[in-house]
């Protein structure tokens, strides 16, 4: 550790294996990295396509029966850089284990912020959820599975993620049965993964996941303005140009008589005249006898509540057979409909649970060799196993006898497909 280079590497390296050991979310979610030119032009978004649905015609002859495609898009996002800034002197620098214990720090505090990050977003914009008694902890995780088989949406990899406390609860039993699978109890604990292939989920734990904020339904029903008729878009046509620019296909916007008394990250169902609209299966149609569950991702104005996923209902006669391959919802919400807080809880510690590829990581790229043309300033950087980069600039100034750092990584998430996550709350 005998030069300047050699002792900063360390620090890096710490960093590094620290953020690579405690990842709990990035290897479990769809990780891109787009190309760098192509994020610099488009303000640091990039729109995606999202899984089609073809109707089916029924006979031989098929004369003038062509279907449109439509091709759904989403907004996936780069946020900005998380970093960690240092200056010191040069007699802070003294102890050569300082850069070994700062490199862990700097490595758990960024990976920290990355599950947080993730998590969160999974907890505000997943669209299915349940409150669950359950004393099993297969059962309680048998409802999440029950709800997304129901829905037909396209199948990964599934997580289920509990929060501590449910942990101590369930993980006793869970690992008792991977115990009777003929997995190694000791492994049900490796890396806070409890058990694999718990009814279709991979059972994790975690110490970071976000409480859900609730409490009680409106004192006075909040009900829906007007009849609402969605369709499935594959962007907005300018009438003049022809031009068609991406729309979000999450995000429905539903008038309703007041959104004051809402949380972003509500889980709420909508029922016409106390029939509840209830979900379908993506592929058959098929009505589930299980009520939709919508997340409220934004309150624009004090009559007006922004949902996902948007709902197209089967029964719409105003839509096409193409558009109702995208039904999701069995019946209309009508004029009147009451909005259901399901998060009654004044706060509860979530679950989580999704769908490996409902979930989207971008990962940011700088031109790091560009950095060591500048007099004064190195560069280090490295792609870690789960794909993300982490870089670390520094340099140091003979006045002041000081140096410092920049350490950082940079990232966006989305949840692609709030069909294919959500919530679980016990009780």
């Amino acid at each position: 550790m005998a030069s300047t280079g050699k002792i900063v590497e360390v620090l890096f390296e710490n960093a590094l294996e620290t953020f690579e050991e405690q990842d709990a979310m990035l290897n479990k979610v769809d990780f891109q990295e787009p190309d760098p030119a192509t994020m610099q032009n488009a303000g640091n978004v990039v729109w995606r396509s999202v899984e089609q649905h073809a109707p089916i015609i029924n006979g031989w002859d098929l004369t003038g029966g062509e279907q449109d495609i439509i091709e759904e898009t989403y907004p996936s996002l780069l946020g900005t850089p998380k970093n960690d800034f240092v200056l010191q002197r040069a007699d802070d620098l003294r102890d050569a284990r300082f850069w070994e214990r700062r490199g862990k720090a700097s490595g758990r505090q960024q990976v920290t912020e990355l599950n947080k990050a993730i998590a969160n977003n999974i907890a505000l914009q997943g669209s299915m959820f349940y409150r669950s008694n359950a004393t099993s902890g297969y059962n309680f995780i048998a409802e999440a599975q029950a709800l997304m088989n129901e829905r037909q949406g396209a199948m990964t990899q599934r997580h289920f993620m509990l929060n501590d406390r449910d942990n101590l609860t369930f993980s006793s039993e869970l690992a008792g049965r991977q115990t009777l699978q003929g997995r190694p109890e000791s492994a049900a604990w490796v890396k806070g993964q409890i058990g694999e292939n718990v009814a279709q989920f991979n059972v994790h734990t975690g110490s970071f996941l976000p409480n859900l904020a609730g409490g009680a339904d409106p004192a006075v029903a909040v009900t829906v303005t007007g009849n609402q008729s969605f369709a499935p878009e594959g962007g907005s046509v300018n009438t003049s140009t022809g031009v068609v620019t991406n729309v979000d296909y999450r995000i429905a916007e539903i008038p309703v008589s007041a959104s004051a008394d809402y949380n972003v990250g509500d889980k709420v169902t909508i029922s016409n005249g106390g029939a509840p609209v209830n979900a379908v299966g993506l592929a058959d149609k098929t009505d589930t006898g299980q009520p939709m569950t919508f997340t409220i991702v934004g309150k624009p104005d004090g009559t007006t509540i922004q949902v996902f996923p948007k709902p197209i209902a089967l029964d719409d006669a105003t839509l096409s057979a193409t558009e109702l391959a995208y039904a999701n919802i069995d019946t209309v919400i009508l004029n009147g409909a009451t909005v259901n807080r399901l998060n009654t809880d004044a706060t509860n510690k979530t679950n989580l649970f999704w769908d490996e590829d409902a979930v989207e990581v971008l990962g940011g790229t700088i031109p790091a060799q560009l950095f060591k043309q500048f007099d004064g300033m190195k560069v280090i950087s490295s792609t870690m196993k789960n794909g993300l980069k982490m870089y670390m600039v520094y340099d140091g100034d003979i006045a002041s006898m000081s140096f410092r750092y920049r350490l950082f990584t940079w990232y966006g998430n989305t949840v692609k497909d709030p069909s294919r996550a959500g919530v679980a709350v016990s009780y």
